[in-house]
């Protein structure tokens, strides 16, 4: 069986495109795909695993830029994301979503970024856990924006919703996977998305760059192979991930949930890397975010 290491635990976002992909793979391959959740330290203990996993052909790592770049770029960890990790391919790219309770929520963003700018305003904003993309998001949304916001974090994206719901939480960055089939329901209310521009699907959300120029809050998802796998297991393997990702059903599927399936080269792998090791780590270095 080919062994998918995923660093977090099931449920969220990652492990349900692991999940996707598994079933794609499978059929690809002729071959069994064994989705393998290893959560903690933020996703690093996966990683981990897979840097140091025999480097047969067996095993691949799915991960996003948290353990694959940002934490390494603001403190030590057991394994170098650049030499000890062969990236393959990425497998799908979805920005993060601020959400609100369609209920209890605000309509607008500007309404939601006023109320915010008032003196003693209380309000508090969710993520999946201190140092999560989602909660770096939500730092840089209200850094930018001089709101007057509080971070809550949560053990996981499960626990962010039924906050927004009950109103513990005012918003929250969401990856829009995670929320729109609550949007959908009428449970939740898209505010505004963090892609550069506004989604075709979705013409008539704003982006927050439209009120905070320069904010970009999409996160990737890619598969990597441990360090020293030969030259031909890897070309198999990305090719045969390559080929899931493009397959009807996984393209169907992000699309549904505002999201794209988008495989590419390993060195466009490795480049993003470097760019959000720069990027976000300086975020969290200049802000003194414990990780």
């Amino acid at each position: 069986p080919l062994r998918m290491i995923v660093p977090y635990a099931p449920g969220g976002t990652t492990d349900a495109l692991a999940r996707l992909l598994q079933r794609s793979l499978t059929a690809v391959m002729d071959r069994p795909v064994i989705v393998d959740n290893k959560p903690g330290a933020t996703g690093t203990i996966g990683t981990d695993m897979g840097a140091k996993a025999p480097p047969d052909g067996n095993t691949i790592v799915f991960g996003n830029q948290g353990p694959n770049a940002i934490v390494p770029a603001v403190r030590k960890v057991s394994y170098d994301p650049i030499n000890d990790l062969r990236p393959l391919t990425t497998v799908a790219f979805m920005p993060l979503a601020l959400a609100v309770s369609a209920e209890k929520g605000p309509k607008t963003l500007k309404e939601f970024m006023d109320n915010a700018r008032k003196p003693g305003a209380g309000m508090h904003y969710g993520s999946s856990g201190i140092g999560s993309f989602a909660h770096l998001a939500g730092h840089e949304f209200t850094r930018q924006g001089n709101l007057n916001m509080t971070h809550v974090p949560f053990k996981g994206g499960g626990e962010v919703v039924p906050a927004l719901l009950n109103g513990t939480v005012d918003g929250s960055f969401l990856t829009a996977m995670e929320a729109t089939q609550m949007v959908s329901g009428g449970k939740l209310r898209f505010l505004a998305m963090g892609s550069p521009k506004r989604m075709t699907r979705l013409p008539d959300v704003p982006v927050v760059a439209e009120a905070l120029p320069g904010f970009n809050a999409v996160i990737w998802f890619a598969a990597f192979a441990p360090k020293g796998t030969p030259d031909d297991m890897a070309d198999k393997l990305r090719e045969a991930i390559v080929k899931a990702v493009e397959s009807p059903e996984y393209r169907q599927y992000l699309e549904e949930r505002n999201a794209e399936a988008r495989p590419s080269s390993p060195e466009a792998v490795t480049e993003l890397i470097r760019y959000d090791m720069r990027v976000w780590g300086d975020v969290v270095k200049k802000n003194n975010i414990p990780m």
